[in-house]
């Protein structure tokens, strides 16, 4: 039956999530192990596609976490434009992430990491056997994550999982682990009880032009959100970090438009302004917060209510199944299976 790939894997992913936090203290054994020492500049999250969406969300809570510099780069980036991004005399740990362990361009940019650059190397990919694991200096795999669909959904929340986890590890931000070890059960249960928020979306919303706004430790995350809906359901979207909204694409919007948020705390108050400015475009909006503002009544159409108390650079990974759930209902609505899209494979290659 047409989607239920897709919808099984995106209620599965907490599962996932419980057992990769189950088993934290391994990985902390392996980085302390393996990073005794701090041999390393600059930490580099490198993927393609939706990977390289985690990887951009990875980095900012990278940072966040251990007070160290890092950023994300395509892997396209560090095959070909590797010397615009990266410097001889700096030593790296490049994290590569992959659901395949098979993505051509990523293990590329690991061929060229290692023949350009002082670098350690770190996989997390959801094939604990595949190329990348094993050719990478360390590798952390996604236990119990296969997925049948095409569509990355729980591999994209589990991998940026794990890099949470590996940052709270090379940080010994061990406070951190509190949090994450609350994700599950606070991501299963606000699903379960707020999904239904977004089959009435459905119902009285088109998402065919489609705004994901998220700062800071949320734009990757609105990026995957919002390739969510371009490739299952085939609608026109974009992301971007939400001041820019107001620098040329509020042009665009209308009453044919959805403009969903991803609330932050170091940007709440330009946000919901942010928010009213696209309601009186006539657009219809979208809020996900930890928790209901006032300003919400007359500002937002729907909202999703998920992870007070919790910091804002894991509250996207609970944002997140519900735009996956968002673009592949609205694919079915369309006749369309988002098992499978149009043009894409599980593994991209030219």
């Amino acid at each position: 039956m047409p989607g239920t790939a897709t919808l099984n894997e995106i209620a599965e992913q907490f599962d996932v999530w419980k057992g990769l936090v189950d088993d934290i203290d391994l990985l902390i054994k392996d980085v302390e192990l393996n990073f005794q020492a701090k041999e390393y500049d600059d930490v580099v999250f490198v993927g393609a596609g939706s990977s390289w969406h985690a990887a951009t969300a990875a980095a900012s809570s990278f940072r966040s976490v251990t007070g160290e510099m890092a950023f994300s780069l395509p892997s396209s980036e560090v095959c070909y434009f590797h010397r615009n991004n990266l410097k001889k005399e700096r030593k790296y740990i490049f994290v590569f992430m992959s659901r395949s362990g098979r993505t051509p361009e990523t293990e590329q940019a690991l061929d060229v990491a290692r023949k350009n650059y002082r670098a350690s190397t770190v996989a997390i990919s959801c094939d604990p056997a595949s190329p990348l694991c094993a050719e990478c200096d360390m590798a952390f795999p996604v236990k119990n994550c296969v997925e049948e669909s095409v569509t990355m959904t729980k591999s994209f929340t589990s991998m940026l999982m794990v890099t949470h986890m590996f940052a709270a590890a090379l940080g010994e931000r061990y406070a951190s682990v509190n949090h994450l070890e609350q994700l599950p059960q606070e991501g299963r249960a606000a699903f379960e009880m707020q999904r239904r928020v977004a089959d009435r979306l459905l119902d009285e919303c088109p998402v065919e032009r489609t705004t994901v706004l998220g700062g800071g430790p949320f734009l990757g995350v609105a990026r995957e959100c919002a390739l969510k809906l371009e490739e299952m359901a085939l609608a026109r979207t974009e992301a971007m970090p939400p001041m820019e909204f107001l620098h040329g694409p509020r042009a665009a919007a209308d009453a044919s438009s959805l403009i969903a948020l991803m609330m932050s705390d170091s940007g709440r108050d330009a946000e919901l302004k942010i928010l009213k400015a696209a309601k009186r475009l006539g657009a219809k909006t979208l809020v996900m917060s930890d928790r209901k503002e006032k300003d919400f009544d007359d500002s937002a159409d729907y909202a999703i209510l998920t992870g007070r108390g919790m910091p804002e650079l894991y509250r996207g990974m609970l944002y997140a199944p519900f735009m996956q759930y968002l673009g592949a209902k609205a694919a079915l609505a369309k006749g369309l299976d988002p098992d499978t899209p149009p043009n894409i494979s599980r593994v991209t290659s030219l």
